[in-house]
């Protein structure tokens, strides 16, 4: 499915027939492996998967949950401030976004490739399985990925 800048979130809950929402505040650095973790934990527990963040680490890109928390993580780092992650657990998939300060041209850096130096976040974008969205492509302050069981 990879980037679709067309898509919305009140379309992907639907997609998911969504259950339950979770925020996770991000108010230090020291706070973010935490709660990426337990996001990746409710992940595991609700749909019994096996994600690992160290996946990511070790260029496991099939685990794309690992890809995307620490993908998006590290380039919203660089670049911004992390306000929060949101989960929404479903039915049929998950949708997990991270909420930055400012916002970014979505469309722009996947079109000229830019910044593609300093980390793979759109490069794992284009060619992931699951559905990446943005929350206003021209000014993007939130990223999602729509993940939905087959």
């Amino acid at each position: 499915m990879s980037i679709n800048f067309n898509h919305n979130l009140s379309a992907a809950l639907e997609n998911i027939s969504t259950l339950k929402h979770k925020e996770f505040m991000v108010n230090s650095l020291e706070e973010l492996g935490k709660i990426k973790w337990q996001i990746v934990n409710c992940i595991n527990s609700k749909f019994n998967t096996q994600h690992d963040l160290y996946n990511w680490i070790h260029y496991n890109e099939q685990d794309e949950v690992a890809y995307f928390l620490n993908e998006a993580g590290s380039n919203a780092l660089n670049h911004d401030i992390i306000k929060k992650f949101h989960l929404w657990l479903g039915e049929q998939g998950f949708i997990i976004a991270l909420e930055q300060e400012s916002g970014f041209n979505a469309l722009e850096v996947n079109e000229q490739k830019i910044r593609e130096n300093e980390g793979a976040a759109f490069h794992f974008y284009r060619n992931c399985k699951s559905r990446i969205f943005f929350d206003n492509p021209e000014e993007a302050k939130i990223v999602f990925m729509e993940h939905k069981f087959l």
